[in-house]
């Protein structure tokens, strides 16, 4: 089933996550900088200087029509020569420096959703995913029996609240920052390195939706009373995990955009395993929450990682996708879901699939990339 339609149904669903004010690459220019840069809500960045509905817009609005009024009488009558309009080039990747951070992120949209397909087999309840034919992820569906064994394990983090619930609450919509600062990423310098981000928030969290449709599981606080979240439960079905598959997703991504420039950072490998140790956490920590099983994060990263190198395909060129990963949840009732478990999804490293480079995709990437490139001594 193309998932085209869902994808933008998803920006307004997906709202809760900030993923469509994650184009906030409109708040990159605004006042908190990097935090603008992630969209912030919109409200943070408040698209930069025009900021929503203030005073200040009123008068500079009354202003330009007076003003404008006053002067325009000056430019003439005469009919405008068709040889001085420069037209642009149609259909160019070039012209993507010219649109605004949302509209590229629709542009980028168009190219993705709709060569990823869901198909659901209702009677073995088995939910699988393919991109452009390739099948990338699968799964059984939980039994009653395992959401009943998975609920003991967010219990058991229950008493971490504390420790964790700054960060809990940190993540509730974007967590760009969480990933900027293992990077050393600033608003000024970085700024289509988080617009990159809010691309692949927004990719990956709308690409959860039909699948946590299909497979309709309760979340925890149904099944048990005693887990009582410390935040509001999302209003959709708890497996996958949509901050898992965002987090690692975005991991996978930012990782092959580093190795893109080693001459960077002189430390790249702990780095990106920090990267991938922070998508980690920020799955965990949506089980201390008591708003996911562990399987939902391991479902979740598996499905980002393989969603992050198909986008990764999409804007360097190169391999893709490795092997398809099945998921079996009612084998693993009794797991719970640490780094050792999100390390060895990450064992295909080597894609099976060539993907060419997309204009649009492959532009972001350019772009993204050259913020972490050493200029030349005396460049």
């Amino acid at each position: 089933m193309p998932l085209f339609g869902l994808f933008h149904g998803a920006h307004g669903a997906h709202g809760a996550h900030g993923a469509h004010g994650a184009h906030g690459a409109h708040g990159a220019h605004g006042a908190h900088g990097a935090h603008g840069a992630h969209g912030a809500h919109g409200a943070h960045g408040a698209h930069g200087a025009h900021g929503a509905g203030s005073a200040s817009d009123d008068l500079v609005i009354a202003g330009l029509q007076s003003s404008t009024a006053a002067l325009v009488h000056a430019a003439g009558l005469a009919p405008l020569p068709p040889a001085g309009v420069t037209p642009l080039a149609p259909n160019a990747k070039a012209n993507m420096a010219r649109w605004a951070p949302d509209v590229r992120a629709y542009l980028l949209d168009s190219q993705f959703a709709p060569r990823l397909a869901w198909t659901c087999d209702e009677a073995t309840g088995q939910v699988a995913l393919s991109w452009n034919g390739t099948p990338l992820w699968s799964t059984d569906r939980p039994t009653a029996a395992t959401l009943a064994s998975q609920s003991a394990h967010v219990r058991n983090y229950v008493d971490q609240r504390g420790d964790r619930g700054a960060e809990v609450l940190s993540q509730l919509g974007l967590f760009s920052a969480h990933f900027g600062v293992i990077l050393g990423l600033t608003g000024p310098r970085n700024l289509k390195t988080y617009e990159i981000m809010a691309h692949v928030l927004t990719l990956a969290g709308a690409a959860t939706m039909l699948p946590k449709h299909m497979l309709a599981c309760r979340r925890p606080d149904e099944v048990d009373t005693r887990i009582m979240p410390m935040i509001a439960t999302p209003g959709h079905g708890s497996y996958p995990s949509g901050h898992a598959t965002q987090a690692f997703a975005m991991a996978t991504v930012l990782s092959a955009l580093i190795r893109a420039e080693p001459a960077h950072f002189p430390d790249m490998d702990k780095r990106i395993d920090l990267l991938y140790r922070q998508a980690h956490r920020i799955a965990v920590n949506r089980t201390v929450a008591g708003v996911h099983y562990p399987m939902d994060s391991k479902a979740g990263a598996a499905l980002g990682i393989q969603l992050g190198r198909v986008m990764t395909g999409l804007m360097a060129g190169g391999t893709g996708p490795g092997p398809a990963i099945a998921l079996t949840p009612n084998a693993e009732a009794d797991r719970d879901f640490t780094f050792a478990d999100a390390s060895a999804l990450l064992a295909p490293a080597a894609g099976q699939t060539v993907l060419p480079a997309n204009g649009l995709f492959g532009w972001i990437w350019t772009q993204a990339r050259a913020e972490f490139a050493i200029p030349a001594a005396g460049a």
